[in-house]
């Protein structure tokens, strides 16, 4: 299991989210309370940061060391001032490999996504039959062999296929891996963050399994409905104003708005 969180709203330097706070990702890569099983997030970290350059698509950063050995991390946390990101700490699942390319966020375009969780039996089975159902384009966008990747290429092949938004695109994946499940007999998990870099959705989804925890706050806090921007995490990485995505749940975030929490 990994240990992931988003922001979207008024640029940011990423250090104010990734590392400064006392709950902070970089401690969560070591220390996670909500973890069970896989507690050192030492398999590698990677971020995706729509800068504030009006360019669309976010730079992607992905590292092999774990995010406390990276020598990057301070300069980029410092210097950079990023509208969106996703970041994510790795714990690899067994029998999955630990090359750079299983290392998330993955992103194509705008859009990038961060998965934790895992599919049961995923090389034996599973793999080829959530690929057998992608278009060309979502399946020859797979650089790695993790069920991560699989889960956003089925997103992929869904907004090809005219899902008409990231919610619609998301729910149509989980009802294909929800169907492949069932028919391999497989348990998952996939509490995940995507976004474009105008709105962050997350997700908690689980097939046999009780899903990954998932929290969502305005940041910084604001009173009242709407908010400058906003950040979800697998746990709060700081203060008690953090609301729980409920389990089977998708939560839909647009800066300077509201939160709307819906049912898968």
């Amino acid at each position: 299991m990994c240990r992931m969180l988003a922001y979207a709203g008024p640029p940011v330097a990423p250090g104010t989210l990734i590392s400064a706070p006392p709950h902070s990702l970089l401690v969560q890569s070591y220390r996670p309370r909500e973890m069970t099983s896989g507690v050192v997030n030492a398999d590698g970290w990677g971020a995706a940061f729509w800068l504030d350059d009006g360019k669309p698509d976010p730079a992607v950063y992905r590292g092999e060391a774990p995010i406390w050995a990276d020598q990057n991390l301070g300069w980029m946390g410092e210097r950079l001032r990023a509208r969106a990101l996703i970041a994510a700490v790795r714990s690899a699942t067994p029998g999955i490999g630990y090359s750079i390319a299983n290392v998330q966020p993955f992103a194509r375009g705008p859009l990038a996504f961060a998965h934790n969780g895992f599919i049961t039996g995923f090389r034996q089975g599973m793999q080829r039959a959530l690929r057998e159902h992608l278009g060309s384009a979502a399946y020859e966008s797979i650089e790695g062999n993790s069920d991560s990747e699989v889960i956003f290429a089925l997103i992929l092949d869904a907004l090809d296929r005219g899902a008409d938004s990231l919610g619609a695109a998301l729910r149509a994946a989980f009802a294909v891996l929800r169907r492949a499940c069932e028919q391999h007999q497989r348990s998952a998990v996939a509490t995940v963050l995507l976004s474009d870099g105008a709105q962050l959705v997350g997700a908690r989804w689980a097939y046999e399994l009780s899903p990954a925890s998932l929290y969502v706050t305005p940041w910084p806090p604001a009173p009242g409905a709407r908010a400058a921007g906003f950040c979800m995490a697998s746990e709060p990485i700081d203060g008690a104003r953090w609301s729980e995505v409920p389990a089977a749940h998708v939560a839909i975030a647009r800066p300077g708005d509201s939160v709307l929490v819906g049912p898968l």
